[in-house]
């Protein structure tokens, strides 16, 4: 059987999983592992870098730093959405043709970019972010 891979893009880095969205990402990633699906794991992290555990489970994992201020404030998407940007994340995805799954709409950046037009892409809706986000 050839080697199934997936990227996964999380809001944080999932471990501890001591709180709900990255609850859902550390056992979604462990039991894909256990289904002997390669994750590489892209992480935007600030203040959370226990990746140890996670890099026994993942293929690979990124760590990306969140861009937070007053240039990701100003835009029109939403401050979580703007401040998880990264060229290194894209350049990362770019190196293979894997499927991408975006973990929540904090992790979407990307998700409409054309330089991943060719790609099957998820988006994995956590809570009813995309409406509280329409209405802010």
């Amino acid at each position: 059987m050839p080697d199934r891979h997936l990227h996964i893009i999380s809001f944080d880095v999932p471990y501890p999983p001591v709180y709900g969205g990255v609850i859902d990402v550390f056992h979604k990633i462990r039991m894909l592992n256990q289904l002997g699906i390669k994750v590489i794991l892209h992480c935007f992290e600030y203040g959370r870098k226990e990746v140890d555990v996670l890099s026994g489970m993942c293929e690979k994992v990124y760590l990306y730093p969140r861009l937070t201020g007053i240039s990701s404030a100003l835009k029109w998407r939403p401050y979580i959405v703007e401040s998880r940007r990264s060229a290194d994340l894209m350049n990362n995805l770019l190196r293979d043709q894997h499927p991408i799954l975006f973990e929540g709409l904090h992790s979407c950046y990307y998700l409409s970019d054309p330089r991943l037009g060719n790609r099957f892409k998820i988006y994995r809706e956590s809570n009813l972010e995309h409406r509280y986000y329409y209405h802010l």
